[in-house]
């Protein structure tokens, strides 16, 4: 007679064997096993935030009419390198790499949302008269000019937990970079 699990029940089951610290069939301890589980669940929570990252950019992309992005897991690896290095003052100062660079921090984790951040960079397109190629007085637009430059073609986003309680950074990179002086987000000649 053979017994048969369903996929839940199967998934269950590989889970608890995973996380649990147990024994093989040939009662070898597998210590292990739980690292292996977390690793797994890691990898899994970073390309569910990369596609959010990567999702949210195309959306704003796409209803200021340039073309889509890619997600670059160089740039991904950039921006985290980064961000570790900012993780204890929690700075939101820029790298100075060759890349384009957006930085944003918050302090409640519940509320922000790769989502939410990239539609924070996109309201800046209120400050930004296309007419000019400037932003309004006193304000910021260089997130959003960045966010939609049309020659930019992959992104790669990381967040990171800073030190002390001082809340959250988000870094993203973007390749090629935009914001050049004198020259339109939306220019076709670039």
């Amino acid at each position: 007679m053979s017994a048969t699990l369903s996929h839940t029940s199967s998934c269950l089951l590989f889970l608890f064997l995973l996380f649990s610290d147990h024994h093989s069939a040939a009662g070898t301890f597998i210590p292990r096993m739980g690292n292996a589980a977390a690793r797994m669940l890691n990898r899994a929570r970073k390309a569910r935030q990369a596609r959010e990252f990567l999702n949210a950019h195309n959306v704003a992309r796409e209803s200021s009419g340039v073309p889509p992005l890619r997600w670059d897991r160089g740039l991904a690896r950039f921006a985290h390198k980064w961000a570790q290095q900012r993780k204890p003052d929690c700075s939101m100062q820029h790298s100075g790499g060759s890349y384009g660079e957006n930085i944003f921090w918050y302090r409640e984790k519940k509320t922000w949302w790769p989502e939410r951040v990239v539609m924070k960079w996109f309201e800046e397109r209120f400050n930004y008269d296309s007419k000019t190629n400037s932003c309004a007085s006193g304000e910021m637009c260089g997130h959003y000019t960045q966010l939609v430059w049309r020659a930019t073609t992959a992104v790669g986003c990381a967040r990171v937990k800073c030190d002390g309680g001082r809340g959250f950074l988000v870094v993203c990179e973007y390749n090629p970079c935009g914001n050049y002086e004198g020259e339109s987000p939306f220019d076709l000649n670039q």
